[in-house]
């Protein structure tokens, strides 16, 4: 059997619940010590692509390939460290005694299960409820120790499923400098988050997902740059702007988007390759313009656009 360069390759995923398709055809390739995120709105199907790759499914078309060649579910599960989007713990367990139960689960004797846990207690910031009963904690310590029980065994692959759920933003910024750490010690990370600002900074790679279809993949560069991309400028006017201004602008061919932000500041989205300052020039035109301000189209605004149903017509990057 022919090994993959790619840790794992999927080609021609499906999936259906009756009548519903709920995967449809995808293909994409995660490589060794990549951050790939997996974006969609909720329904899209990301859950179930997820369960099949790591073998709590199994595909109804297609297969996944392992760089050692083997397929579908066929990875060995202690190379795999998933956290769910839902709790899965015992909430009447201590923190110390729920992490020893789960690295024993994972093959680890009674000293390094200590060992290994501690480590996690002391590197999640957990050490004031080590002896603290899992319901006694608030969201964001509980989900801390779900993460922790997904990577203390040192995973290959580790699935992240909403990993910042429940956590304030100086514990976000904890997990995205944990998801650093895991990937250098020689981690493959798969992330599936909605926090776009947080994906932007971390992600090698992303693929969006939606109605069960792959519509996006690609680096976020590439993403921000390819069909749902461009420039966005926001313009503030002297004045309210009124209905007739924003219909005109609506008309223009090369607008992608316009959306009215407060009654004298307006967004309008318009591609890459489009001249900005013939543009502002021309909203200068229909009034008077006191600031402006252009940025490139955001990961956020795009997977708005994708999750309205604007979808391109192709992925940025197709899998080979």
């Amino acid at each position: 059997m022919v090994e993959s360069p790619s840790l794992v390759a999927a080609y021609g995923i499906g999936k259906s619940f009756g009548s519903v398709r709920a995967v449809d055809n995808i293909s994409f390739e995660v490589q060794p010590q990549q951050i790939f995120s997996l974006l969609g709105p909720n329904g899209a199907g990301k859950s179930t692509l997820v369960r099949m790759l790591i073998g709590m499914l199994p595909p109804d078309e297609g297969r996944f390939v392992w760089q050692d060649g083997k397929q579908n579910g066929a990875l060995n599960r202690a190379k795999i460290g998933y956290l769910p989007e839902d709790r899965g713990l015992y909430k009447d367990q201590p923190v110390s005694a729920t992490l020893e139960y789960f690295a024993a689960l994972h093959g680890l004797n009674r000293s390094e299960s200590r060992r290994v846990s501690q480590r996690w207690i002391e590197r999640l910031e957990l050490t004031p409820y080590v002896n603290s009963k899992l319901e006694t904690l608030s969201k964001g310590n509980q989900q801390k120790v779900q993460i922790a029980t997904a990577v203390l065994h040192r995973p290959e692959l580790v699935v992240l499923d909403e990993p910042f759920s429940g956590l304030d933003p100086l514990n976000q910024e904890l997990m995205v400098n944990l998801i650093r750490e895991i990937r250098v010690e020689g981690a493959t990370v798969l992330l599936s988050a909605h926090q776009l600002h947080l994906i932007e900074r971390l992600a090698d790679h992303v693929m969006m997902v939606a109605k069960g279809r792959k519509v996006l993949s690609g680096t976020v560069a590439e993403i921000c740059q390819g069909p749902l991309g461009g420039k966005t400028l926001r313009i503030e006017y002297e004045h309210p702007i009124d209905q007739a201004l924003v219909q005109r602008i609506q008309g223009e061919n090369e607008i992608q988007g316009i959306r009215l932000e407060q009654p004298n500041l307006i967004a309008v989205s318009f591609g890459a390759h489009q001249n900005q300052l013939a543009w502002l020039n021309k909203l200068h035109e229909w009034g008077s313009v006191r600031t402006f301000q252009s940025t490139t189209t955001s990961l956020h605004e795009i997977y708005l656009r994708v999750a309205a149903g604007d979808e391109p017509g192709q992925s940025v990057s197709e899998t080979k």
